[in-house]
């Protein structure tokens, strides 16, 4: 069994717990996606058909676990926090002119990208319509913030595109707003069903934030190292897509003058098919400056972090499967 095929019997073992849950959550997605419009129902039904593993509705409805049971509303907030995802991924794609998504051809480049910004509108919106026609005032609120920073970050993202001078705390920004922000949001949704909710959220939302910086900064990790079958999308992508992340940043501190000034001519090219030629030396130059290994001792740490944030649950199910979820996420680097 290879890696990634582990990994993922991992994740259904974890998700097996709330099985009944899930089924519900995805009956509730599909009705989100449905349309009475001919082309929105096929395109819903292209990205439903290319679904991914559920990792943030299964932390929602782990948070909101009461006794091993799950409430009717956390599951239809679930469903609107995964249609928030898929509609991310939608516009993550229009925006990078992507050709393929999990292995499938990625909307804009199947329908077109104005199908893909409208329909990445249209799932966005009826989330959110989802949740105030069901008086999920807390839900919303927390949804709502949530969209805001994720679209700064895009922006922050497009405005420090092909520049090498991008430090940590920027990229760190960009990482907790685009990706870790949604994983927080999804955990303070689920907690915000306990009844002690209130006195919870501050526990939930450190272990969302950090279990979605170790889930981001990962994914960056495998751009350098990894086999494109855990992505969906060929690796070497951030780079030739101009996106500068953590072990490109760490190695670029490293490094010397020459190697810098080596890197930094490859950097100043704008031409897709010039960087991904390029890539190899790229690849060459984050190992030999201890980039990868960096961001591995970084994703380590915040994974510490989340677990240490669960101090504060009664010990129980819950608290285990939590606990799970983020060794599923660390375990990604192994």
């Amino acid at each position: 069994m290879s890696l990634p095929d582990f990994e993922l019997v991992k994740l259904v073992q974890l998700q097996r717990r709330i099985k009944p849950s899930l089924v519900a959550m995805q009956a509730a997605l599909d009705g989100l996606v449905a349309s009475d419009i001919e082309l929105a129902a096929e395109v819903g039904r292209h990205v439903r058909q290319g679904q991914g593993k559920l990792f943030r509705p299964t932390l929602l409805l782990l948070s909101a676990m009461d006794g091993g049971e799950v409430p009717a509303d956390a599951i239809e907030a679930a469903a609107a926090v995964e249609l928030v995802h898929t509609a991310t991924l939608v516009h993550d794609d229009f925006i990078d002119e992507a050709q393929t998504r999990r292995g499938r051809p990625a909307v804009n480049a199947m329908y077109g990208p104005a199908t893909a910004l409208i329909m990445g509108d249209l799932l966005y919106t009826r989330a959110l319509r989802h949740l105030a026609r069901l008086s999920l005032v807390r839900a919303f609120q927390l949804m709502t913030e949530t969209a805001v920073l994720m679209s700064e970050a895009e922006m922050l993202q497009v405005q420090t595109r092909y520049s090498l001078d991008v430090d940590e705390d920027t990229y760190l920004r960009i990482i907790y707003q685009k990706t870790a922000s949604l994983i927080e949001c999804a955990c303070r949704i689920g907690a915000s069903f306990l009844p002690d909710g209130d006195a919870m959220d501050k526990m939930f939302q450190q272990f969302g934030r950090q279990t979605g910086l170790v889930f981001q900064i990962t994914d960056d990790i495998f751009d350098y190292l990894g086999d494109p079958r855990r992505l969906g999308k060929p690796t070497g992508g951030d780079w030739e897509e101009g996106r500068i992340t953590l072990p490109l940043i760490a190695a670029w501190r490293r490094a010397s003058e020459p190697k810098r000034r080596m890197l930094n001519t490859l950097a100043g090219c704008r031409d897709p098919r010039e960087r991904a030629a390029s890539w190899a030396e790229v690849q060459a130059f984050v190992q030999a400056h201890g980039g990868v290994e960096y961001a591995y001792e970084r994703a380590r740490s915040y994974g510490e972090q989340a677990k240490q944030a669960l101090a504060g649950l009664a010990p129980g199910p819950r608290r285990e499967l939590l606990a799970t979820a983020v060794e599923y996420v660390i375990n990604r680097l192994n």
